[in-house]
């Protein structure tokens, strides 16, 4: 059970609750649950990133935002080599993501909506360690459709008169619209004479979600710091189909599974 209270205030100056410019920096912690039912592999364990982003709140209402975000490190691999004997190993992953954001603040006295939506890609390099482990590419093009709640708590009035926000609180969730992806395996590394097949993923054939709340303190007028966890999940479908060949000759299809991903973590926020 979240409680989370909201003291009285009068009228809070719209650009204090949603200043013009931000930038903000994001270390982060996560953990990444990524798992294909069908033949039931699993990679999992904790990343580790950095994120920056742009937002800007101005002429017209209009919000416009730009966000880049890496994280890296090594999973746990549980899973099995095409003759089904049981591997158990570590990868190697890194994922890039950018996304740039368009939307419209609807402004009121004590708290601010923001609806949004825009364009995302998101890269995941990850390879298998072992003697039957081999790179994969995976790429994700699609559509954020969101809504933002921020809130204003309590704020400082300098000596001078100048008013800023000290506290404040939001909340962020979204749907993601999938256009595309493609998975790039590289058998290669396994076998050499196999080809390196690429399996497409059609429009619609997934989707993702996002949530997170947030904690906002402002250390000044220019300076804040929050604490935002968060959660993310995508489910893809069964892919089409690829020819494996050998040293050129075809020898059988291949394809990605369908497949779900959990992402845990905490944004420790610096905006200014």
């Amino acid at each position: 059970i979240w409680v989370l209270p909201v003291f009285s205030v009068k009228a809070f100056d719209n650009n204090l609750i949603l200043p013009t410019h931000t930038f903000e920096i994001k270390p982060e912690i996560v953990y990444m649950d990524y798992e294909e039912p069908k033949p039931n592999v699993e990679w999992d364990g904790f990343l580790y990133g950095i994120s920056g982003k742009y937002t800007y709140h101005g002429i017209y209402n209009i919000m416009s935002e730009l966000n880049l975000e890496w994280i890296g490190g090594e999973l746990n691999y549980d899973g099995s080599t095409w003759a089904g004997v049981p591997v158990e190993t570590d990868t190697d992953d890194s994922i890039l993501q950018v996304r740039g954001l368009i939307g419209y603040d609807i402004k009121k006295e004590t708290y601010a909506i923001t609806l949004f939506t825009g364009f995302g890609f998101r890269y995941w390099r990850d390879d298998i360690e072992g003697e039957s482990g081999y790179k994969r590419i995976v790429r994700y093009w699609y559509s954020p459709i969101g809504i933002r709640l921020t809130v204003p708590l309590s704020y400082i009035r300098e000596p001078e008169g100048k008013v800023y926000l000290k506290w404040s609180w939001g909340i962020n969730a979204e749907y993601d619209i999938f256009w595309k992806g493609e998975v790039k395996s590289y058998l290669s590394d396994v076998v050499s004479g196999l080809n390196d097949p690429e399996n497409d993923q059609d429009p619609f054939d997934g989707y993702g979600l996002r949530f997170s709340l947030w904690v906002k303190r402002n250390i000044n007028k220019n300076v804040a710091f929050s604490i935002e966890p968060f959660v993310r999940y995508w489910w893809v479908a069964k892919s089409e189909s690829a020819t494996l060949t050998y040293y050129g000759n075809p020898i059988g299809y291949v394809w990605e599974p369908k497949n779900r991903t959990y992402i845990y973590g905490i944004f420790l926020n610096f905006s200014f």
